[in-house]
């Protein structure tokens, strides 16, 4: 009877041996895979972090362009503003001229456009220093420089703010103070944009 007692005493604390070498390997891959769950999530956490790192700077590259380009459509549409009245206010100052500078300028026009000493000329309803007297004191100089001078103002109008259209034949040259003006700006507007925004 003691013998079979010793037995299962010994059965018992094997099994007991057993039981706690399980549970102790248990708790270990319990915590092996604890640690390996934790490590998964710090990488995965990390990984997130970046990638939403990654998405924060990419917007906020965005939006720096989407501002930069506003920023620089609003500048332009200023800028551009800023030209359009710089050129009316250089249009009115055209047309303010006294009359003997103006007169001076259509005739050195006037003598350009006719080198053969014929044509006529339109006029504004609104033109006031352009009269039958001017005709005839721009024929005289054509006379004297080509032997003929001929011409004439004509009836009809034009919606003009001062200046001439020359007409001979089929062609026509607009010398109007708007395509006086146009003609000076289109050379010098590069200039004029870096006197107006330096």
């Amino acid at each position: 009877m003691a013998d079979a007692q010793k037995l299962i005493d010994k059965i018992i604390s094997d099994a007991q041996r057993d039981a706690q070498s399980y549970w102790q390997e248990a708790e270990q891959k319990k915590r092996e895979l604890k640690e390996k769950t934790n490590r998964a999530i710090e990488k995965r956490k990390a990984e997130i972090e970046r990638m939403a790192n990654d998405a924060i700077r990419e917007n906020q590259k965005r939006l720096e362009a989407v501002y930069d380009l506003e920023h620089r459509k609003q500048l332009l549409a200023a800028k551009q503003e800023i030209m359009a009245a710089t050129k009316a206010r250089a249009l009115d100052m055209l047309c303010s001229l006294d009359k003997a500078a103006y007169l001076k300028l259509m005739r050195q026009r006037l003598l350009a456009c006719a080198p053969d000493g014929e044509g006529g000329i339109v006029i504004s309803a609104n033109e006031k220093h352009i009269d039958a007297a001017f005709i005839s004191e721009v024929n005289s100089a054509l006379h004297k420089a080509t032997g003929k001078g001929a011409v004439a103002l004509l009836p009809q109008k034009r919606d003009m703010r001062g200046g001439f259209v020359y007409i001979n034949g089929g062609l026509e040259i607009d010398v109007s103070l708007e395509a006086l003006l146009e003609e000076i700006w289109q050379q010098q507007e590069t200039a004029i944009a870096a006197v107006l925004f330096e």
